[in-house]
């Protein structure tokens, strides 16, 4: 082998290096994004969970609470029955959302 045919070959095998390590630069990057991300949506996966036990509690409330006035004041158990259906309402898209996040 000739000086040149060495020279060249080592010029390629530093061109590769600095290539792979700019590759690892973009990966290690991208990693970073994508923890960032994941932790994110699981502080909001975390958050609307508990958003959705609150709201639980509301309708289960808020049955007791129908239940408990059901012959008295119509109009306080109409009140209730749609409070009811707002927040099986927000339930349901909370649900939603969970599934396709």
């Amino acid at each position: 082998m000739t000086l040149q045919s060495l020279t060249d070959k080592l010029n390629n095998i530093e061109l590769k290096v600095r290539q792979l390590a700019l590759r690892l630069e973009r990966l290690q990057n991208e990693n970073n994004t994508l923890l960032l991300e994941n932790k994110n949506l699981k502080s909001m996966l975390q958050q609307n969970t508990a958003k959705l036990g609150q709201m639980e509690e509301k309708v289960v409330q808020s049955k007791v609470a129908l239940d408990s006035n059901r012959g008295d004041d119509p109009e306080y158990s109409k009140k209730l029955r749609k409070e009811i259906e707002q927040y099986i309402s927000e339930i349901d898209k909370c649900i939603e959302w969970l599934q396709n996040n």
